[in-house]
């Protein structure tokens, strides 16, 4: 047994090291590798990226330009656009937890009368987006009408009244929208006569420590933001009161990357919500699959949990929490059209197609055969001499999820992905590497 904790720890010294410890060299230089090819095929102006990887730690990287001849830094802030909804969905359910509201209060209880929208529906219904409600941001000149002055600041009560027709009965169907987060916001204000932004700013912002975190127009700016890029025109001389002010509670946050992840990893780690909340906010559905501000997909055959968002001038952005292995990714851009969601993806699929402290060379030169490999169900270890005393099924991240005693082992339930076994035998400890893959 100490032959293998020794083997453990000299294969996954980086994953279990002290904060001391750096992010493995070669998966950061092959994750700022994917985000500078990302960047370059694209025409991207600039990306901000992080990536937080438990048990391993933190890495953060930056590609190309603010504005000529500015670089883009880690300190950076762009307009997260959408993602701003997560911050208001937890908002809600804290207000819940200290009994302000129920998810099931119906909005007559909190709001006046609006056209076009019916009083019946719930809170819940417009955090999940089965309200029904029509999205101002979809009526036709609604850009224009909001650029026409960019210095104007609107109010949520002004552009509710803009809200055509309901599309369905609420609770009937399923239709992303951001009328249902600026009502969303507006009831946070009426339970609590406190303004939207210093509600964030006290319940979530400030314990959390995230300081350049901020709803705009409304919050100061600590730090530079980089200059927003649309269609290859510098966007950052146009005020964008106008503009962030409707986006208000539904997409009005600026943050850094690593902020950005920082608050994925309080959350998904338990220290905003209490479980029950954590549960509310993890059911998903509709056809978007979608919760309070997060939505459940499907990627390289991983569950994730993630939200997008993008806004005009631009910005994009995209958040990604894999429910395998907790890796949480934020990628940030300047620039419109760009590919958040997809660099996210290449993120994940770099760091797990290079598992950290993972000799290959060593691993190739083991005598034990283990097959099928890739498998979906059982895996053989080859010991014909019956020396084999114990196995260890190691997590890329360092993480052992199964011990066997016999050289047969079922990882049928286990995700798809790699595996590497620790063999202790009575002669010593050898590494293997197993794919597990769908049948």
């Amino acid at each position: 047994m100490k032959k293998l904790l020794f083997l453990f720890w000299y294969f996954f010294a980086t994953a279990l090291g002290s904060s001391a410890q750096p992010f493995d060299p070669v998966l950061a230089s092959k994750l700022q590798d994917a985000i500078d090819s990302i960047r370059t095929s694209n025409n991207i102006k600039g990306i901000s990226a992080c990536v937080i990887y438990p048990g391993i730690g933190t890495w953060k990287g930056v590609s190309g330009v603010s504005h000529f001849g500015t670089p883009i830094n880690s300190n950076m802030e762009f307009g997260i656009a959408s993602n701003t909804k997560l911050f208001t969905g937890v908002l809600m359910l804290k207000l819940a937890e200290n009994g302000l509201l129920s998810l099931e209060d119906s909005l007559h209880e909190h709001l006046p009368t609006f056209n076009n929208i019916d009083s019946n529906i719930t809170i819940r219904q417009l955090l999940n987006h089965t309200s029904g409600v029509d999205d101002v941001t979809s009526v036709p000149g609604y850009p224009d009408s909001i650029l026409n002055d960019p210095n104007r600041i609107y109010t949520a009560a002004e552009l509710i009244t803009w809200a055509g027709p309901p599309l369905f009965a609420p609770g009937t169907d399923w239709n992303y929208c951001n009328t249902n987060y600026l009502l969303a916001g507006m009831i946070a204000e009426s339970v609590t006569g406190q303004a939207y932004g210093q509600l964030l700013r006290d319940s979530i912002l400030t314990p959390l420590q995230l300081d350049s975190t901020f709803l705009d127009v409304y919050d100061s700016v600590l730090f530079a933001a980089a200059h927003p890029w649309q269609n290859g025109f510098n966007n950052n001389s146009i005020p964008r009161k106008s503009l962030n002010s409707a986006a208000w509670a539904a997409g009005a946050m600026y943050s850094t990357s690593g902020e950005m992840a920082q608050w994925y990893d309080a959350l998904m780690n338990g220290q905003v919500l209490i479980p029950s909340s954590f549960q509310e906010l993890t059911t998903f559905v509709g056809s978007g699959n979608y919760s309070m501000g997060i939505a459940e997909t499907s990627v390289i055959n991983r569950t994730v949990w993630c939200h997008g968002g993008s806004i005009w001038g631009g910005y994009s952005s995209n958040m990604m929490y894999d429910t395998t292995t907790g890796i949480i990714i934020c990628v940030l851009t300047n620039q419109l059209p760009a590919p958040a969601f997809q660099t996210s993806v290449q993120l994940l699929s770099t760091i797990i197609n290079n598992p950290v402290g993972i000799n290959e060379a060593e691993i190739e030169n083991q005598s034990f055969e283990v097959y099928p490999n890739p498998t979906s169900d059982l895996i053989t270890i080859n010991d014909p001499l019956g020396i084999i005393e114990e196995v260890q099924i190691i997590h890329p991240n360092g993480k052992m999820v199964m011990s066997s005693k016999v050289p047969v082992i079922s990882i049928a339930a286990l995700p798809d992905g790699i595996y590497f076994l620790i063999v202790n035998t009575a002669n010593g400890v050898t590494v293997q590497k197993v794919v597990k893959s769908q049948p």
